[in-house]
């Protein structure tokens, strides 16, 4: 009996680093905090500012991720959301400052040395500054809309139960938005079919 010799297989590529994963959303995470930073708080504290805070929480959390339990951008957004929330109740106790650095004394200087670079690279992106003014152009609504799930990545259910609406309102929406916008180059990454 003759042997068939099995087709030779690459072996699989090993799961990426915490890096290089972090570098992966890290345009959506600013697309995210230029989101959130609206008006007046934009002249408090710029996306990039909070971008790199976030950058910061997730590496010195990254132990605590467990694909197990859920998906990277799943848990990014967790942070980014706890991050989001210190932020305001920062800014809140002291209206006239500027912003000043989150997190403490603890950061430790080589996580900021791992993070800098990558929220550095996504701020002087000419792509991503095309794709944040297209999203200033929408309206309110439909910036919600594509934050909440083109960006962050929620389902329809934890979407409907942010807005107050059934789980189908949501799925409408986001099906004539993605309608309105087909062919958005600056907003296609985010429209893809969730």
């Amino acid at each position: 009996m003759k042997l068939r010799a099995s087709p030779m297989r690459d072996p699989p590529a090993p799961p990426p680093t915490f890096l290089e994963a972090l570098a992966a959303i890290a345009p959506d995470l600013y697309a995210w905090a230029h989101l959130r930073l609206r008006g007046a708080l934009r002249n408090r504290l710029e996306p990039a500012e909070l971008v790199q805070e976030v950058a910061v929480r997730a590496c010195l959390k990254q132990h605590t991720f467990d694909a197990g339990l859920g998906n990277f951008r799943g848990w990014l957004f967790g942070i980014a959301n706890r991050v989001w929330l210190e932020t305001l109740r920062e800014l809140a106790r002291d209206p006239l400052s500027g912003p000043r650095r989150l997190g403490g004394d603890t950061v430790l200087a080589e996580v900021l040395d791992s993070v800098t670079p990558i929220t550095q690279r996504i701020a002087a992106q000419d792509g991503l500054r095309a794709a944040m003014a297209r999203l200033d152009e929408l309206e309110p609504e439909d910036r919600q809309l594509l934050g909440l799930i083109g960006i962050e990545g929620l389902g329809h259910a934890e979407v409907a139960a942010i807005l107050g609406i059934a789980v189908d309102a949501s799925r409408k929406r986001w099906q004539r938005l993605r309608e309105r916008l087909r062919g958005d180059r600056d907003l296609a990454a985010w429209l893809l079919d969730r």
